[in-house]
């Protein structure tokens, strides 16, 4: 399950419960001993190279197969006795894969409530983790879509619910991956799972497709738990119709949004998400002052950011490209400037009616709060912020959202803190990228694959790899400023740093040698952040790098390492896959160039064992391509064109709105003096059409 925005801010997995929580439930109340009537899962759990296809592999086997359990009876329940865990599917040695067994089961509209009980691999006791994953009304493919609910948890029973209307739901259950080296704690054990149903109180709110933030003559509405609830309160929201009341008692109990702004009396003209004020990348006098804004974005129990926000401005931007985009309020902001920001993707469409605003939830990507370091490097708390999309889509607006926090257990949105600020934006283009990370077939399962890269073994000291990419020649040479390389460091190592080195690509695709080294450089390892494009979650691992290279052909090595090589092995597993990659090809087929010790004997042809292969569809040579990105900005770039706002090369009425709508104010100025007004004006009627080239 992948539930990360593209800040790297969230956890895809929750931990409840304790140890000390399951040793306190009797060993009758964990029992794996299937009740007269269970359904026997198909499958066992160490699927041996060469042995049966896993029959309920789910979306990790190809083709994604599952056990369809059929319908649970309103009010009734279903019991399976199955096994998952660990294994290796050589059959010997340190595990290296688990087993998931993926459930399909019908309900009518109500709660579908997961219970697992385990026992370990010898039956002593129960297993030390369990994990349960949830999607509800799957429809035609269960593989697409988000998991509703993913819950890891060492309590036994483990239970977990999930509110929905009739349909067919997806029910996983598994282990999670070893994490403790040599010791093998989630080894294939035994489990009893039940799935039991319990019908709505008004079972309208199962098949109901009215929305619930707005009146209609018919009762129910489509959020099945909120309009029970709701129901319950006021039964005449489900029995006669689903009035005004009916709304407000849904806004307030389920934390559901309506828009609506009134702007206080001498507010800023972009007070309002309908009327941002529409900015361009690197635009200056970007003046952010909210002493007497109101707040009509999500507050309260509507609000998707943690950190509280009142006060709020909007603004609205364009990706020039694909690349990173910066928004930092740090350089004018001290320790008494609390801002928050957040961010919404509008796609190609920057116009926000009311209509529109009312699903800015569903808009949202993310938020930042208190990311602004003080001289010592230090996080201020309390302070301002800096945010970078690093995902941006070129051509697509996005809609920013900026104000004051304010402490929610002791006050309101208007009470939060003021300030005036300016906001400087800034955009790293994609120098080059190899895309998406993506699964490979191993022996029949999906699996994420990365190749080793660091001192791995006494043997293997400097385990490289040698990636191919090119610069495009469209500047005369461009500032390198951050590469994200995708992986994951192994169980049982330490990595203490991460390392690069850029290589001179000759005419052929020649190994690179010691003559051939252009640029190195090294970091402390990063933490890795998750890019939902990436099969894998929490694979991107970012470099931060400040070095020109001209347009050309290089090569790109990166590796862990510490200061104990010797004794402590050191390993950045580099992910394979990714399909926009330049393949390296000669008459074998296709390859990689890897190194054990450099540089005698140095990079040599590698292929992987052929149990690895690309599923169905995907060009076999993608298989060597390692994940990464590079980012800088180009030292030639496109002539300014003063008064283009919204970066779209067009001089127009566009442009003239922002003029307008800031007249008197800085957020329009053009001249630089700090006023918008007609100096600005005639900048833009000078100018008037298509920007120079």
């Amino acid at each position: 399950m992948k539930n990360c925005d593209r800040f790297a801010i969230t956890a895809s997995i929750v931990v409840v419960g304790s140890a000390l929580a399951c040793a306190e439930i009797a060993a009758a109340q964990c029992s794996v001993t299937p009740p007269p009537g269970a359904i026997v899962s198909p499958d066992g759990c160490a699927h041996t190279t060469g042995g049966p296809v896993d029959s309920n592999g789910g979306c990790n086997q190809i083709p994604a197969t599952f056990t369809d359990l059929g319908s649970i009876p309103s009010g009734g329940a279903i019991n399976v006795s199955g096994q998952f865990g660990t294994y290796n599917p050589a059959g010997t040695g340190a595990s290296t894969t688990r087993d998931l067994d993926w459930y399909l089961v019908a309900t009518d509209g109500g709660t579908l409530t997961v219970t697992l009980q385990t026992r370990n691999s010898v039956g002593t006791g129960q297993m030390a983790n369990s994990v349960i994953f949830i999607k509800g009304n799957v429809g035609s493919d269960p593989c697409v879509g988000n998991f509703n609910v993913g819950i890891q948890s060492t309590v036994c029973p483990h239970v977990q619910t999930y509110i929905g209307g009739a349909g067919t739901h997806l029910v996983v259950v598994t282990t999670p991956f070893e994490t403790t080296g040599a010791a093998e704690i989630y080894n294939c054990g035994q489990y009893l799972l039940t799935l039991s149903h319990t019908p709505l109180n008004y079972p309208v709110c199962g098949t109901s497709t009215a929305d619930c933030t707005a009146p209609h003559t018919i009762g129910g509405c489509n959020l099945p738990a909120c309009c029970d609830s709701v129901c319950g309160f006021n039964p005449i929201c489900c029995d006669v119709g689903w009035d005004q009341s009916c709304v407000d008692q849904a806004v307030t109990s389920c934390g559901l949004f309506i828009y609506n702004c009134a702007p206080p009396t001498g507010a800023p003209a972009n007070d309002c998400a309908i009327s941002s004020q529409l900015i361009s990348v690197g635009q200056p006098n970007v003046v952010v002052n909210n002493a007497a804004a109101g707040t009509d974005g999500p507050v309260g129990p509507a609000a998707t950011c943690a950190a509280k926000m009142g006060r709020d401005l909007w603004y609205t931007i364009k990706a020039p490209t694909d690349g990173a985009l910066g928004l930092t309020t740090c350089p004018t902001g001290d320790a008494t400037t609390d801002t928050v920001i957040e961010l919404y993707g509008l796609g190609t469409d920057p116009v926000v009616t009311a209509a529109r605003a009312s699903t800015l939830p569903d808009l949202y990507i993310g938020c930042i709060d208190d990311s602004c370091p003080d001289a010592s490097g230090t996080v201020i708390v309390g302070g301002p912020t800096a945010v970078t999309l690093i995902d941006a889509v070129g051509g697509d607006y996005y809609l920013i959202r900026i104000g004051g926090w304010y402490d929610d257990t002791t006050s309101g949105p208007d009470a939060a803190d003021t300030f005036s600020v300016t906001l400087e934006t800034d955009f790293q283009y994609v120098v080059y990228t190899t895309g998406s990370q993506h699964s490979i077939n191993s022996s029949g399962v999906l699996t994420n694959v990365g190749l080793s890269s660091g001192c791995t073994a006494a043997t293997t000291p400097q385990r490289w790899l040698a990636q191919p990419f090119s610069v495009p020649a469209s500047s005369s040479e461009w500032n390198v400023e951050r590469m994200t390389v995708k992986g994951f460091a192994p169980t049982g190592v330490t990595n203490t740093t991460m390392n690069y080195v850029v290589w001179n690509r000759l005419a052929g695709n020649p190994a690179p040698t010691a003559a051939n080294q252009r640029i190195t450089g090294s970091v402390p390892y990063p933490v890795g952040y998750d890019n939902a494009a990436d099969d894998a979650a929490n694979a991107s691992h970012d470099i931060g790098v400040a070095f020109a290279l001209p347009p050309g052909n290089y090569y790109l090595t990166a590796y862990a390492t510490n200061a104990s090589c010797a004794t402590i092995f050191s390993n950045f597993a580099w992910f394979v896959s990714a399909y926009d990659g330049i393949n390296l090809i000669d008459g074998a087929g296709s390859f990689c160039w890897r190194s054990s010790t450099f540089p005698t004997p140095g990079f040599v042809r590698f292929t992987l064992p052929a149990t690895f292969t690309q599923p169905t569809g995907v060009d076999p040579a993608d298989i060597y391509n390692t994940a990464f990105d590079i980012f800088g900005t180009p030292t030639t770039t496109t002539p300014p064109c003063p008064a283009d706002f919204n970066g779209d090369q067009v001089r127009d009425g566009l442009d003239m709105t922002v003029i307008l709508s800031n007249w008197g104010m800085a957020g329009g100025d053009v001249n630089g003096d700090g006023t918008t007004d007609g100096l600005d004006m005639t900048v833009l009627l000078s100018g008037w059409g298509a920007c120079p080239n």
